[in-house]
């Protein structure tokens, strides 16, 4: 696909761990790998991987897509790379299907109130060469965090819509468990932006304030899901369920482990920024893998299809939770791989 389409195409080996060796406290902590439940820092490597990409090749514009999105338009990814001459961020918006946690589609479902849905990584333009550029922490909502700078001076750019593929999010309550670390704290801080507050300010009394704020809000869609009509009561069932996997996840959530990870969160970005500073820029993305240490594979001969953490149906037995992310890789057609190859360049 990509040779006809005229574009070049990488396909590398990610190591487990931490294959940038940035050492973040963040994922380092055992306290928040425990309240974490474990997981995968897949998606977030990745992602940290394309902004080590872009500053060694000297991209000035990047572009993240998921393999779940789709129905994105040449048009559409114009508009992502032309909306960061005056922002940091530019974002599509999923509209089929939410992108929202589980316990946000649980309230929806609920209907007790609006659910609204905010700008995500799932199809998103990154203005990548600035000095205060952020990188995505291993937590629920990495996305949240890593412009949270841009948030909160309103430098991200809605330029459209997308479309994710549906899946259950109800299919195991431990999904919803982990999530509610990233939920609670993206929740706390954003929350903070929208009255103009500072998030950097936040102490063990804020948290628990929010935590007691967050525990009212399960009880409300709890509440909500037991109204719910007839059709859908088993959905509602199940999506009961995991607002008390919740629920559990978050009684052992403490206001003092909520404020480690904003410490080191803060002291993760400093050490990002002298991890960027001191990359040697490479003339070529081969080049650039081979600097970083990964191994570039055939992506025409290496098996390329992958595996989801939740699958979207019952398999008869529990998922392998934080098991690599992922789903089957979906080509893109001609006239957006076009695109995508001018949006990743100077």
């Amino acid at each position: 696909m990509a040779a006809r389409s005229g574009v070049e195409a990488y396909a590398a080996d990610i190591p487990s761990g931490d294959p940038l060796r940035v050492d973040f406290r963040t994922s380092a902590n055992d306290e928040l790998a425990a309240a974490n439940l474990g997981r995968n820092p897949d998606l977030s490597v990745k992602r940290n991987l394309g902004l080590a990409l872009a500053r060694l090749l000297g991209w000035k514009k990047l572009m993240f897509l998921d393999d779940d999105i789709h129905g994105i338009a040449t048009s559409a990814v114009a508009k992502l790379a032309e909306a960061l001459e005056g922002h940091s961020i530019s974002a599509l918006i999923p509209v089929d299907f939410p992108d929202n946690s589980v316990v946000c589609h649980a309230n929806r479902l609920g209907g007790d109130g609006k659910q609204d849905v905010f700008a995500s990584a799932s199809g998103m333009g990154v203005q990548c060469d600035r000095d205060d550029l952020a990188f995505f922490p291993n937590i629920y909502n990495e996305d949240w965090f890593f412009f949270a700078k841009e948030a909160a001076s309103h430098k991200i750019a809605r330029v459209g819509e997308s479309r994710q593929r549906s899946y259950d999010p109800y299919y195991h309550p431990m999904r919803a468990a982990s999530e509610e670390l990233g939920d609670l704290l993206a929740e706390g801080l954003y929350a903070r932006l929208d009255i103009g507050d500072d998030i950097w300010t936040v102490d063990a009394d804020y948290w628990r304030y929010f935590i007691h704020r967050r525990a009212e809000f399960h009880e409300r869609v709890l509440k909500a899901l037991r109204r719910v009509d007839a059709p859908k009561r088993e959905e509602a069932a199940r999506a009961a369920d995991s607002i008390r996997a919740a629920q559990s996840q978050l009684a052992q959530i403490t206001p003092q482990l909520c404020q480690t990870f904003v410490r080191l969160w803060r002291s993760d970005l400093r050490r990002w920024h002298w991890y960027l500073e001191g990359l040697r820029p490479q003339g070529s993305p081969a080049a650039a893998f081979k600097y970083l240490g990964l191994d570039l594979v055939d992506s025409q001969t290496a098996g390329m299809n992958r595996t989801s953490a939740w699958p979207s149906r019952s398999t008869g037995h529990p998922p392998a939770a934080f098991r690599a992310p992922r789903k089957a890789l979906t080509p893109a057609p001609r006239e957006l791989a076009r695109a995508l190859a001018s949006v990743g360049s100077d």
